[in-house]
């Protein structure tokens, strides 16, 4: 298990859709592996309740066990999305998110665990560009190629289920690049990523938002935008190109959840609506999942976690 140096803090936290300040328990940048870049950390977000608010200013050691709500999941984990590079986007992203859950006392979720992942290059980025082709000073939580994204995320849940995340405690969101990586880390097992870690616990509950399942397909629609994602090795990545065979085999072992909602948004404007389609279309073929198409994704591709639309 990684290190942590991390504090739980009291802390308020806001939402464009809360008028109030909404008080929180937070660790934040806890490192998911050994010897963690600037991005190989997450944040752990939950309800100031009686329960928990003895953790204030102790050391994070393992994640808290929140009180039994009829075996109904406890924690929300998201992986954020930006296309695996965009330097903006980063475990902080889900704080708007947070008040709404925790205003909600009929939720039966207690805690929310965001993941943050190394990133790729981006060269063009408007204001925080990055190209060590060109000289740029190294910076190791951006030079990750495939399949290192999805392999921090393996790590990160390696982490978690050492610190407490149980099969079918938690829900699982990711948007945009971040649902394919939640996507690829649950619906594939480790060893198609070369990875060794175990599988992460089974969430239960998988949950897209605006996100990207078919790579090579997506590349065919954007052009240019999304050249980067050009490589051969796109089409072995991309869950929306899996085989119903290879995951009726692992649904059989409950090594995948039951339930998958797949949402996306008609006014995106990066993302078309033939990528949640073609995930659809493959996860029904596959007997005893229940697939759920959402409707409540509105507005354009970052709504989701600006607007704090994710429950």
């Amino acid at each position: 298990m990684a290190t942590s140096k991390a504090i739980w803090q009291l802390e308020d936290l806001t939402s464009p859709n809360e008028a109030r300040r909404t008080p929180a328990i937070v660790a934040r940048n806890i490192p998911h592996v050994t010897d963690a870049n600037a991005r190989q950390n997450l944040n752990i977000y939950l309800r100031r309740t009686e329960t928990f608010s003895h953790l204030a200013g102790k050391p994070f050691t393992k994640l808290p066990h929140p009180q039994n709500r009829e075996s109904l999941p406890v924690w929300h984990v998201h992986i954020h999305g930006g296309a695996w590079r965009d330097p903006l986007l980063r475990s902080s992203s889900i704080e708007a998110h947070a008040p709404i859950v925790f205003a909600e006392e009929k939720l039966s979720i207690e805690g929310i665990v965001s993941i943050d992942y190394t990133l790729s290059p981006f060269p063009s980025h408007p204001s925080l560009p990055y190209d060590p082709v060109k000289g740029d000073q190294d910076d190791p939580s951006r030079n990750a190629t495939h399949p290192m994204h999805v392999s921090d995320i393996l790590h990160a849940f390696h982490f978690l289920r050492s610190a407490g995340l149980d099969d079918d405690s938690y829900m699982l969101t990711g948007h945009s690049a971040g649902a394919c990586l939640a996507f690829q880390a649950i619906l594939l097992p480790p060893q198609h990523w070369s990875n060794d870690v175990g599988r992460p616990p089974t969430p239960a509950a998988l949950i897209g938002l605006n996100g990207l399942y078919d790579l090579p397909n997506l590349v065919y629609d954007l052009g240019t935008s999304h050249d980067h994602l050009a490589g051969a090795h796109w089409w072995t990545a991309s869950p929306a190109r899996l085989h119903p065979k290879q995951l009726q085999e692992r649904m059989q072992r409950q090594e995948i959840s039951k339930v998958v909602l797949i949402d996306q948004s008609a006014e995106d404007q990066l993302v078309p609506m033939n990528q949640a389609d073609k995930m659809e279309s493959v996860l029904k073929q596959v007997d005893g999942l229940l697939v759920v198409r959402g409707h409540r994704c509105k507005g354009a591709h970052a709504a989701p976690w600006e607007e704090a639309h994710i429950v």
